[in-house]
């Protein structure tokens, strides 16, 4: 599910809802169904205004998990408050007339109005609810996405639509070459160094000493900077202390959400791989508070490639299977959460000590 796209954007047309979908989305859709869920209105022209969000899921490669998925789509779709609704889907007839029908039940009966209903594919649209052949004919109506005023909009806007999905989960993959060498010796050294400390046991402040690292790489990021090899491998180790991952989300409202996920997103991309899953799952915090759907999941795979066990990875994820809306994350006051965490930290110290790797 997501609700990025925060700009003002016209639509007016079947091809317009087409347009603006991969950039709500971050990429273009394939073999799915999407729902674009519209604020309740009376007005005759309501889908040109008032979108509040999309989600999307494959569509399933059986046909007896057909009635499965439109009930999770429905039950979905009503947990976030949902009233009024457009589907696509994408894909052959065969392949998506059956989900169609499927979802445009459940959604009747859970007394989600359905306002347009299409199937898309090849450059074409075809309406499951327009019977005037002048307007949407059998052989389905052309669109354009790339000379659409929707789709220009969200370009001038900044975002940017994906080729697809695994193009899009391509953004979040290990960076190489001159910086992954520079990294990799980088965290060699910080390794040798916690250890080194580790030994040495005393009175380490690895907790106080973490949240300075944070703020540091936070004021670098919001002031537009890359973080230093170095940076990226003090910053991956001290992660792997839980106490100080929590902490980092402590920073939430201090800075801005854009600040966090760009510094989330360099970290996941720039650390080395094994330490990638603390920073990968903030990053997917952060996106799910955002609404950003897509982001999370991308970023939830990355981080349970590294940890397949990693558990906040695994709250975010049932958070996003159950349809946990934006606004309950959002709405969470995690620098109130700042004393807490320090209390933990002081109570039980091992929480704030460097974890690493195997190998490391």
């Amino acid at each position: 599910m997501t609700s990025r796209l925060d700009h003002t954007v016209r639509l007016s047309r079947p091809a317009d809802l087409i347009a603006i979908v991969p950039y709500m989305l971050g990429f273009h859709p394939e073999r799915s169904i999407v729902a674009m869920a519209f604020e309740p209105s009376t007005a005759p022209d309501s889908t040109a205004r008032g979108l509040r969000f999309s989600m999307r899921f494959d569509l399933p490669d059986r046909s007896e998990d057909t009635p499965d998925l439109a009930r999770r789509f429905a039950g979905l779709l009503t947990r976030n408050g949902a009233e009024r609704v457009a589907l696509i889907g994408y894909g052959p007839g065969w392949h998506v007339t059956p989900v169609m029908d499927a979802v445009r039940g459940c959604l009747s009966d859970s007394g989600i109005d359905t306002i347009d209903a299409l199937r898309v594919e090849d450059g074409r649209y075809w309406s499951y609810m327009c019977p005037d052949p002048d307007c949407c004919s059998p052989n389905g109506v052309r669109y354009d996405a790339g000379t659409n005023p929707a789709a220009a909009a969200a370009v001038f806007a900044g975002y940017v639509a994906q080729p697809d999905r695994a193009a899009f989960a391509d953004t979040l993959t290990p960076v190489d070459g001159q910086d992954r060498e520079q990294v990799q010796a980088a965290t060699r050294e910080a390794c040798a160094q916690a250890r080194s400390l580790l030994a040495a046991g005393g009175d380490h402040d690895w907790y106080y000493e973490g949240l300075d690292r944070i703020a540091a790489a936070m004021d670098r990021t919001q002031a537009g900077q890359d973080l230093s090899a170095d940076e990226v491998a003090w910053l991956g180790v001290r992660l792997t202390a839980i106490f100080v991952r929590d902490a980092a989300m402590t920073f939430i409202g201090r800075y801005d959400d854009d600040t966090h996920i760009r510094l989330w997103t360099q970290l996941t991309r720039r650390v080395e791989p094994d330490f990638a899953a603390p920073p990968a799952t903030l990053l997917a915090f952060l996106a799910l508070r955002t609404g950003d759907g897509p982001l999370a999941r991308v970023a939830l795979e990355r981080a349970l490639s590294v940890d397949p066990r990693y558990s906040l990875a695994g709250l975010i994820r049932t958070a996003l299977d159950c349809g946990l809306p934006p606004e309950a994350a959002a709405g969470m006051d995690c620098a109130g959460m700042a004393d807490e965490i320090a209390d933990k930290a002081a109570q039980f110290p091992d929480g704030t000590r460097p974890v690493l790797p195997v190998g490391w």
